[in-house]
């Protein structure tokens, strides 16, 4: 599908939500997330610099657009349901779980952000020190310090 086809491709500032229709749904959002993990296996390379714009420019754009897509399908959900668009996103809401729990618990991209801070903290700007802050928060608070058992736990909690 392409933007023309499927608003939820789109890369409009704004989404338009009248177009948005549940067979939408699927097609985007997976299509979406191939892109987003694309991006994470990129990021996660050993060639790939522990640097914060290399990092920025591999995964910025990609999460962006899902977050932004999946925010339109949830959004409409809670706002618009209708038995369509709840089975629409129900039928992707474990892909898209399963996606961001091993995203916030991905190991190495832990590493990565932590060696950012390592090498180039003190010489980022304070905003970018505050993104890095928050970004290593969450890896945290997603469990990507967690082994194990523990490990485990939590993502079967995440479903």
């Amino acid at each position: 599908m392409t933007e023309m086809t499927n608003p939820l491709l789109s890369t409009a500032t704004l989404p338009d939500f009248a177009a948005i229709q549940p067979e939408h749904v699927q097609p985007a959002i997976t299509e979406l997330l191939a892109a987003a993990q694309a991006a994470l296996d990129e990021a996660v390379k050993p060639e790939t610099p522990a640097d914060y714009d290399a990092l920025s420019r591999i995964l910025d754009s990609a999460s962006e657009r899902l977050g932004t897509a999946w925010g339109a399908v949830g959004h409409l959900n809670a706002v618009a349901d209708t038995p369509a668009l709840r089975e629409a996103y129900n039928a992707i809401l474990p892909v898209v779980t399963e996606f961001y729990t091993a995203m916030g618990a991905n190991e190495a991209l832990f590493a990565k952000y932590k060696a950012v801070v390592a090498a180039q903290g003190e010489r980022l700007s304070a905003p970018r020190r505050q993104v890095l802050k928050h970004a290593i928060r969450n890896f945290v608070l997603s469990g990507a310090e967690l082994q194990g058992q523990a490990r485990e736990r939590y993502a079967a909690i995440q479903e």
